[in-house]
């Protein structure tokens, strides 16, 4: 498969991934989802730690693992329980990498995108670009910018 996927490639990959976690939720009580590093990944004040910044984390998915879920068309919102604390987790489908269940009778592979899309413009942020100082003798203008009167 090429490294560059068409936005139809992607966006069916992550209905892909939505499927299969809505089929493991509904079909398993308890697996695991192993979630690879990626700039939209949240996990609340926790993050990722140590090795988990290589390697990704595997996150576990059942009734007393989960207190909030909201599946979205580009990725998972979930409150997960890390030891006593219940933390806010927002999983890109781009990040999840693997799928399986408890006892790892069904186990799935998938490919995991690390590249950041913005399927709706209006979410795009503009690229400001940074102020050109220039000095002389001891006035200081800024150009943020605009147009130049020259």
């Amino acid at each position: 498969m090429s490294q560059n996927l068409t936005q139809e490639e992607i966006t069916t990959l992550r209905e892909f991934k939505r499927d299969m976690f809505n089929l493991y939720w509904e079909r398993f009580g308890v697996f695991y989802i192993h979630v690879m590093p990626h700039p939209k990944l949240e996990i609340g004040k926790r993050g990722l730690l140590n090795a988990e910044k290589e390697s990704g984390i595997v996150l576990v998915f059942g009734d007393k693992a989960v207190k909030v879920l909201d599946s979205k068309p580009d990725y998972l919102f979930a409150e997960l329980q890390f030891g006593s604390t219940w933390e806010p987790t927002m999983i890109p489908w781009d990040a999840v990498f693997r799928i399986y269940d408890k006892f790892q009778n069904s186990a799935t592979q998938l490919r995991f995108l690390q590249i950041e899309t913005n399927t709706n413009p209006e979410e795009t942020k503009p690229k400001t670009p940074k102020p050109e100082v220039t000095g002389d003798g001891n006035v200081i203008r800024v150009d943020f910018g605009g147009k130049r009167n020259e």
